[in-house]
């Protein structure tokens, strides 16, 4: 024989479980970030993006005009 379980208990028990459920989008973005950390060209892009940033060699893009300036 299987106990009496209330609707309460069952609704406690649901909660308890999506406390501690990963939504899909979690793991999308965590397997993205483990693929890119595990590319070594990825990542030296990266650093090189990095070098890039901290010696000022950048320029600001605020628009699509901006943007269509720096393609021509």
């Amino acid at each position: 024989m299987t106990p009496d379980v209330t609707i309460d208990e069952l609704y406690i028990e649901i909660k308890k479980i999506q406390e501690t459920m990963v939504r899909r989008e979690d793991l999308d973005a965590l397997l993205d970030t483990v693929e890119i950390l595990s590319n070594p060209e990825t990542m030296a892009q990266i650093r090189m993006s990095e070098e890039d940033i901290a010696a000022g060699r950048f320029r600001e893009i605020s628009s699509i005009d901006d943007l269509l300036g720096e393609l021509s």
